[in-house]
């Protein structure tokens, strides 16, 4: 089980407990222990998840909008993949969707 809090990822049970796994931080997902640091995964801006360093940067790899998550390149456009629901962390609740999908995607297991 992971979970969340203050930017970093754990593969904890219980919130705030287990080794890091990630962070993330305006927007960037990083495979470092604190929020910040480490090297770049992908990241988020606007709905759409990318693996570049930088937010909007990168190939689009997928899209969150309306609570739906897709392979799209462009907002809304796509195979359905899921719900932000199906790919939530644990703490992360409250966090942006996109956030949310992509740190699961970049940290957890890769699925777009």
């Amino acid at each position: 089980m992971t979970n969340y809090k203050d930017g970093v990822i754990r593969d904890g049970s219980s919130i705030g407990s287990g080794r890091a796994l990630g962070n993330v931080k305006g927007g960037v997902i990083r495979n470092g222990s604190s929020p910040g640091s480490g090297t770049a995964l992908g990241n988020v801006k606007d709905g759409m998840i990318r693996n570049g360093s930088s937010p909007g940067s990168g190939s689009a790899i997928g899209n969150v909008k309306d609570g739906i998550v897709k392979t799209g390149s462009s907002k809304g456009s796509g195979t359905t993949v899921g719900k932000v629901s199906d790919f939530t962390i644990k703490g992360m609740e409250r966090e942006r969707d996109d956030e949310i999908v992509a740190v699961y995607h970049f940290l957890i297991k890769k699925f777009l």
